[in-house]
């Protein structure tokens, strides 16, 4: 792991620095990071997105350019602990289904990182992306984009991976739609994620072992019931018609069909920033999805 003795002192640079410690300890019996879905931060160059700064609930934005190919662009959120986890994991999720989402990626810090740019070590890149209409409405949608059949199959997702966000799905320069900005989803907080790295006496308990033993406590058979899939459906039948139907249905069906090796193979690679037990519960939330979409679906029938 990089050192990260450029940062300003202050509490999140020491949370930062017991994090990575604990977290080099867990990746210690495992084998070299070799993922397609991480990054070197050496390969590339940073810069804050400008103009008007950018700064909402992400925090502030970066542009990363690939050194050896400038036009390789990507959008990088650093500044909350969540929004590298929750993001990448919808977005796996997203594209094993073939549904439009940035490509998504982890950076690693390279040895010898000392940029100043990063607030946290949690640090998420997605493909750039040139918008046409950024908040499209649906009759834009319809006529615009290739894909707007996705719009319904977002509509599915928001309540499936427990969004509490806007609901962006700009139209880029391909003429597709997009989901975009999906940080608050899976009942994880930035809060939450702060917190379940460190593993050290705070006062008089270990927040590691507090956030572990709380998520391990969701009922997720439950986990779905405030939100009724079918109430959902029948808002969008009024809202847009019959056409809705059938992509949003069908997304309860695709849900199922991602395999678990797939499932294994990024969260694997999440664990090797992310503590292990955050990867466990990503599991478990994916798996309850799976059935709960399948009693759905046999509910419907």
């Amino acid at each position: 792991m990089a050192s990260i003795e450029w940062m300003e002192p202050g509490v999140n640079s020491i949370m930062w620095q017991l994090r990575m410690e604990d977290k080099e300890r867990e990746n210690e019996g495992k084998p070299p990071l070799n993922s397609p879905d991480v990054m070197m931060t050496g390969d590339y160059v940073f810069t804050p997105i400008t103009p008007l700064d950018r700064i909402g609930d992400s925090g502030q934005l970066l542009l990363a350019k690939k050194k050896s190919d400038r036009s390789q662009r990507y959008l990088v959120k650093h500044e909350f602990t969540d929004c590298a986890a929750n993001e990448f994991v919808y977005t796996k999720l997203a594209q094993a289904m073939r549904f439009k989402m940035p490509d998504a990626f982890l950076f690693q810090f390279s040895k010898g990182e000392k940029r100043r740019y990063f607030k946290t070590e949690y640090i998420l890149g997605t493909t750039f992306l040139d918008f046409v209409v950024e908040s499209p409405t649906y009759e834009q949608i319809r006529e615009q984009a290739a894909n707007w059949q996705d719009f319904f199959h977002f509509q599915a997702m928001y309540t499936m991976c427990r969004e509490q966000d806007s609901f962006e799905v700009p139209i880029a320069s391909d003429g597709c739609l997009y989901r975009v900005d999906t940080t608050a989803s899976f009942i994880l907080s930035d809060n939450m994620l702060a917190q379940a790295g460190i593993n050290e006496v705070i006062g008089n308990s270990v927040p590691k072992e507090n956030i572990k033993k709380y998520i391990e406590q969701y009922d997720f058979d439950n986990c779905w019931q405030y939100c009724n899939f079918d109430t959902e459906l029948q808002h969008l039948l009024q809202r847009y018609g019959e056409e809705c139907r059938e992509p949003y249905m069908e997304t309860f069906s695709l849900i199922q069909e991602i395999r678990p090796d797939y499932i294994d193979g990024f969260l694997n690679a999440l664990c090797y920033f992310y503590p292990d037990f955050i990867g466990d519960y990503f599991k478990r939330f994916i798996t309850a999805l799976q059935k709960q979409s399948a009693a759905f679906l046999k509910e419907k029938r």
